[in-house]
């Protein structure tokens, strides 16, 4: 089973997880995953014209999926909430929470959903220029698609540096979760 571009699951089971070496393989294994399955595309399209419902519903997998390595297991049913709350309010974002709320509700689910945004949420290639998003003065939001991939692309990256350093509990979990998607398919 293909785990990522370059690794598949083979390469995970034959990891020796108590070596730092080990460690490392794991990390370049989830790190491939996620750029090579979402990332590395999101960013050949972002300053494309009409790419912004694109760039922006992959980048809502790639905060979820990222979100599940983080903590051990998939995000479970009806609990995006949390994952929004935890991701959009961290330092890349310091979004508010109803804020939080009305993105996942008017973005991310009228993505998912409707293929479409909702509730007079409008999204922009570079406007507002000094924030990812903002109300403007007709009450509309906008949303700058390439400032909101730049902070998930940083989300993943301060990830990445703290399982490098050695981050015991997100190791374990990174772990967990890679472990839980290749049981997915290799049911006992």
């Amino acid at each position: 089973m293909r785990l990522s571009p370059r690794f598949c699951d083979k390469d995970w089971k034959g990891i020796n997880f108590t070596t730092e070496d080990g460690w490392r393989q794991a990390v370049a294994i989830v790190e491939d995953r996620i750029e090579g399955r979402w990332l590395r595309w999101v960013d050949q399209i972002v300053s494309c014209q009409f790419s912004g419902f694109a760039v922006l519903a992959i980048d809502c997998i790639v905060l979820e999926s990222l979100w599940g390595f983080a903590n051990g297991k998939a995000v479970p049913k009806r609990h995006e909430r949390e994952v929004y709350r935890e991701m959009l309010s961290g330092r890349r974002f310091g979004w508010p929470q109803v804020q939080i709320d009305d993105f996942r509700l008017f973005v991310r689910n009228g993505l998912m959903h409707d293929a479409e945004t909702r509730n007079r949420w409008l999204v922009e290639m570079t406007t507002p220029r000094n924030s990812i998003a903002a109300q403007n003065a007709a009450g509309d939001y906008n949303i700058n698609r390439s400032s909101f991939h730049k902070a998930v692309k940083g989300t993943f990256e301060d990830w990445l540096n703290a399982l490098r350093s050695g981050d015991q509990k997100l190791r374990r979990n990174m772990r967990g979760r890679m472990d839980e998607i290749i049981a997915k398919h290799y049911a006992p």
